[in-house]
Parts: structure tokens; sequence; C-alpha cells
């Protein structure tokens, strides 16, 4: 008896060992990283759906066949926070199985795009319910003490609320889709950065960036001093190498100490919401930046 319970525990670790394997996931051959679906490497051939275009089945009838004779194998569709968290707390997947289940009749993979606290420098995507109250989910603030609608970075309640959701994805994509594949990735969040400003100038953003550079990201830059991004590092040089201090102190003054300031702020916040959604399912992620140019008229949108 005590035989046959150790190989039931063997196995059944040796299961969950193998499923974890099986899982899309990246892997380092030599200097190469590929991207293993199903034990294979698989070269993404892929085509970008619209914005909203995933949100409707009825509007996708009739394209699913174009990208399928486009000789693709992988789309990039939009998954959106307000359509799959419509209520707090109470979520409905209908559609996105419904585009998973097409994928699949087309012979397509699909990468997920997470359209939740932010969408081309927007909030546009996140639910009505988050929308309607600014004193629980706060917004950052430009120049003149204009609030625009862009959730901000240093809210825990706005950095909670998305990690639930994503959470909640994740945990039903691998209910669905955790033998099949047909999901090879996800995007958390899109574009994101701060539009008309070069920074957050809320009371409690303004806080912050008076306050210390916080010590994890100062341990690292001196850990890591040697193979720094050239532009980081310059900023970082130019202000004396300083190991503490305030953003200002240790940046020096500008729209670079800024851009340093927001994106450590969208950094920590992406990351949370990106361990969320790992501990329920963890395929590849990643996430894309709005690259922005200031001038004295404002800001524009270089690239993305």
């Amino acid at each position: 008896m005590k035989l046959a319970t150790v190989f039931c525990s063997t196995l059944a670790f040796s299961l969950v060992l193998a499923s974890a394997a099986d899982i899309p996931h990246l892997q380092k051959q030599g200097t190469a990283t590929q991207l293993i679906i199903d034990g294979k490497p698989f070269l993404v051939l892929a085509g970008e759906l619209h914005n909203s275009s995933a949100t409707s089945l009825e509007y996708m009838k009739p394209v699913w066949s174009r990208l399928s004779e486009a000789k693709l194998n992988t789309v990039l569709a939009g998954v959106s926070w307000n359509q799959i968290e419509p209520q707090e707390g109470k979520f409905d997947f209908g559609v996105l199985d419904g585009v998973i289940r097409e994928a699949r009749s087309h012979n397509l993979r699909l990468v997920l795009l997470w359209f939740g606290s932010w969408k081309n420098a927007t909030s546009s995507y996140a639910p009505d319910w988050m929308k309607k109250d600014f004193k629980r989910f706060p917004r950052i603030q430009v120049r003149d003490g204009k609030t625009i609608e862009l959730l901000s970075t240093l809210s825990d309640a706005n950095r909670d609320a998305d990690a639930r959701a994503f959470a909640a994805l994740m945990r039903h994509v691998k209910e669905v889709d955790g033998q099949q594949h047909t999901v090879l990735m996800i995007q958390v969040e899109n574009e994101v950065n701060v539009e008309g400003d070069s920074r957050d100038r809320s009371p409690a953003a303004n806080r912050a960036f008076a306050g210390p550079a916080p010590k994890e990201l100062m341990d690292y830059l001196q850990k890591h001093k040697d193979g720094l991004i050239s532009e980081l590092r310059q900023v970082w040089e130019t202000a004396g190498f300083k190991t503490a201090g305030t953003w200002e102190e240790v940046f020096g003054k500008g729209v670079a100490t800024d851009e340093i300031f927001m994106a450590w702020n969208y950094s920590r916040y992406i990351g949370r919401v990106v361990a969320a959604g790992k501990a329920e399912y963890p395929i590849p992620m990643y996430v894309n930046a709005a690259v922005m140019g200031f001038a004295k008229s404002g800001a524009t949108r270089k690239s993305a």
C-alpha cells in the first residue's frame, strides 16, 4: 500500500511537471529565444485586428476567412476589460470564448492584447463602473491641474482592480484553452505613457516625485551599472551617479527624469498585474509603450 501511494504521488507530480512544460513558453536555444508550442518551436506569422474587432462575434464572421486566406497562423486580438467585467466582480467571457472557438476552427492561434488600465495612452477600455468613480479610482493630472482620462499608476485601488480582472481572465483562458493552446501569449496593457505631459502631476505623484528614488531601483542601477541602456546610464551619469536622493537629485531636472519616474511607476503597476495573471496561467507575456516626443506645443506620438 505504501509503495502504491508513493507511485501514485510520483506519477501525479510528474504529470504536473509535464503539464507545466507543455504550455506555451519561451526557451533559450543558443543566442536565440524560441517560442515553444506543444513541444516544438513555433514561428509566429501574425496579423493584428483593429482595436475593438474581437469584441463582436458578428463583426468577426467574415474576417476569419480573410485571415486564413492571408496565410497567417496567428491573430492578435484585443480583450476589453469593460466587456469582460461589466459589473465589478461579475465576469462575462462569452465573446472571448467565441473568438477562441472561431480561431481554432480556422486553424489559427491567438495572441490576446489585454486592454486593461491603458490602451493607446488612455484608459478608454477600463470598465464604466471604474470610470465613474474618480475618488476611488484616481486619474492622472497634467500641467495646470487638468485631470485626464488616464488611470493613475500610483493608486493601489486601480492596480488591484486590474490585477483581479487579469487574474480572472488568465484563469478562464487556462480553463478553456489549457489543453489546446490556441492562445500563445498575452500583451499586458497597450502603449502606456502620459499623453500631453512628461509625467503625472497629481498631488500623490508630486509627493512621490519629491521623495527619495526607491531603494529597489537604486540597488538595481548600482548592480547593473555597466549593462544599463545608454540613455538611462547617461542621465544618471550626468547627475553624478548618485546612489540616493530625490528623483531630481539622482537624475537631474528635466523631461528625462520625469520619464524615468513614470517608467518606474508603470513597471511596478504592470508587474503586479502580470504576477496575478502568471499565478493563474504562466504563458509568455509582454508589454509595450508609446514613445512620446515633447515640444513647447505639447506631446506628440513619435512611434509605438
